[in-house]
């Protein structure tokens, strides 16, 4: 396994630091990646950004917003949490979280950390969540990454993110701070760099480690993707959109919404937000829905003649059809 240094804390760097390793790198075995960010939110490919995020709270806080390119959820991050990503090459185009969580849970298990895989893409300790997994698909490689809260300010997780009020009823939770916790507390006296360290001696154990350094060049190409994508507007906000119907509900694959713009009975435009994980890009969907009449009938042709399964696991056209129509 291959390990590449990361000691940025610049969140629209690192992923772009990401980003570049997953699509520009060419290593014939995986990769294990660890980083932190400072404070900021980390939202899913698909969401409505401004849903997502309290942003009086994120603007009084300097907290930068930053758009990643996995589906899911919104997270908050700060250097009290510790990032992993594992980029795998030669796999299929399947969701699967529990290969890639598995090593995680042993590395914390030999620390006297008991945490198990849950749900869909959450690891928990005690029934609490500290860790949020997501996966995204190119070229035949995998890239996994995922979130191990250490000692995170829980306070300003509830404060800067919003959870809709079926995500709150499907969780059966009342607050984001109530379900969440800290893996400090579990591993007694020692510090994030410390954690950090004992994961990369783990890793290297099991898998043995070969440690790899990006050229200078390669350094530049990643400040150049960071100016030209993570550090716009156009990225991390751009799928906020305005809509003249919004339909939308909570699905097997998570929440999906679908953003309407209607002109003369036909679909101007449309946005599919939500954080649910696709193996397809859903701009496939959406271009194949423009200009289509807004009606039952037509959507359900539209739909049936598409890969739903790719965008959206298992849920079927009708599913979606008794709520979009």
């Amino acid at each position: 396994m291959i390990y590449i240094e990361n000691t940025n804390n610049d969140p629209r760097y690192n992923l772009a630091f990401e980003e570049y390793v997953f699509l520009n790198t060419d290593y014939d075995e995986p990769i294990l990646l660890l980083w932190q960010n400072g404070p900021a939110v980390i939202v899913g490919k698909y969401q409505n950004t401004l849903e997502e995020v309290n942003y009086d709270f994120i603007k009084e806080k300097r907290i930068n917003i930053v758009r990643r390119n996995t589906g899911g959820g919104a997270v908050y991050h700060d250097l009290g949490n510790l990032n992993y990503s594992f980029i795998i090459p030669d796999v299929q185009s399947k969701i699967d979280f529990k290969t890639f969580t598995i090593p995680v849970v042993k590395a914390l298990e030999s620390a006297g950390v008991q945490a198990e895989q849950t749900g869909r893409n959450d690891i928990l300790v005690d029934g609490k969540k500290f860790s949020g997994n997501a996966q995204q698909f190119s070229n035949h490689k995998l890239l996994h990454h995922g979130t191990l809260m250490f000692d995170v300010n829980t306070d300003d997780v509830a404060k800067a993110l919003k959870v809709k009020e079926g995500k709150f009823k499907s969780k059966a939770t009342k607050s984001v701070k109530s379900r969440v916790t800290n893996l400090k507390p579990y591993l007694g006296d020692i510090t994030v760099e410390d954690f950090k360290n004992l994961l990369i001696e783990w890793f290297d154990r099991e898998y043995g480690l070969k440690k790899v350094e990006l050229t200078e060049k390669q350094k530049q190409e990643i400040l150049d993707l960071r100016e030209r994508k993570y550090a716009t507007d156009d990225w991390n906000l751009g799928r906020s959109p305005k809509a003249d119907i919004v339909r939308g509900d909570f699905f097997r694959c998570g929440q999906v919404e679908f953003h309407f713009s209607i002109e003369k009975h036909r679909i101007k435009d449309v946005k599919i937000t939500g954080d649910f994980f696709p193996t397809k890009d859903v701009a496939q969907l959406e271009e194949s829905l423009r200009g289509t009449e807004y009606s039952r009938e037509a959507l359900q042709e539209v739909l049936e003649n598409s890969d739903l399964e790719g965008y959206f696991g298992d849920v079927t056209a009708e599913e979606l059809l008794q709520v979009i129509v």
